[in-house]
């Protein structure tokens, strides 16, 4: 990812945290992790703020030998290029009055950096850099397990949701977002897991803001109205803009 496409740091802390990302991205976010402790900070207070939705579900024990599979992927990364160097050459030992050259060029080099030190630097005010709006939000319920979180980019113009716990059931899970009027709004139909996809139509991104909650109900294949649930609630989570 350039730095040019790169989005905001608080929105790609929470998208971290909220297990978004995906492929690419999330590869550069956990290299942020590594490199970066306030980036680390951020994510880890992400996790803090969503981590008593995951009090009622059971510890699970890690598969043997995952942290050797990670350290070593670690490690692919940061190798080093085949024939790169980090070691400068020694510079060839000089006849006659080399080594006074030599001084004289390091006491420039010294005397330059000492004038840069206390010449007064003009001050330039910083540039606020735009970023996409965004939106988060995490769905849950009465079913145990059943988890859903949800990412909202403006500059695309579509919502990702990931589904975790789905029960096998002869229904689909159907999602809807309901404004301050109380009048849910059908956004589409998503996977029983993994990340669905959604461009949300035009004459619902306005009922993108904090004001708003996403809600799950279990449809028939074929919904009896488009315009409104026919099922109960089952899930639901209110939108956060960050």
């Amino acid at each position: 990812m350039s730095s040019d496409a790169m989005p905001d740091r608080s929105a790609m802390a929470a998208e971290l945290a909220l297990g978004l990302l995906e492929g690419a991205e999330r590869a550069e976010a956990l290299r942020l992790m590594l490199a970066d402790p306030g980036f680390a900070a951020e994510v880890d207070a992400w996790r803090s703020r969503i981590a008593p939705l995951y009090d009622g579900f059971p510890e699970i024990d890690a598969p043997a030998g995952l942290m050797n599979r990670i350290e070593g992927l670690i490690d692919a990364e940061l190798a080093v290029e085949p024939g790169s160097s980090v070691v400068a050459p020694l510079p060839a030992k000089e006849s006659g009055g080399g080594w006074k050259m030599a001084t004289f060029a390091a006491s420039a080099i010294a005397a330059v950096l000492a004038l840069a030190l206390v010449w007064p630097r003009p001050e330039v005010a910083p540039v606020p850099q735009a970023r996409p709006d965004m939106a988060v939000a995490q769905l849950t319920g009465p079913i145990d397990g059943l988890l859903l979180t949800a990412r909202y980019d403006s500059s695309t113009s579509e919502m990702l949701v990931r589904v975790e716990g789905m029960p096998v059931t002869d229904t689909e899970p159907e999602l809807w977002i309901v404004p301050a009027d109380g009048q849910p709004r059908r956004l589409g139909r998503l996977m029983r897991g993994g990340v669905t996809r959604i461009e949300i139509p035009e004459g619902h991104r306005k009922f993108i803001d904090p004001l708003s909650n996403l809600i799950l109900t279990m449809e028939p294949k074929v919904l009896p109205d488009p315009d409104k649930p026919s099922a109960p609630t089952v899930a639901q989570g209110r939108l956060q803009r960050i």
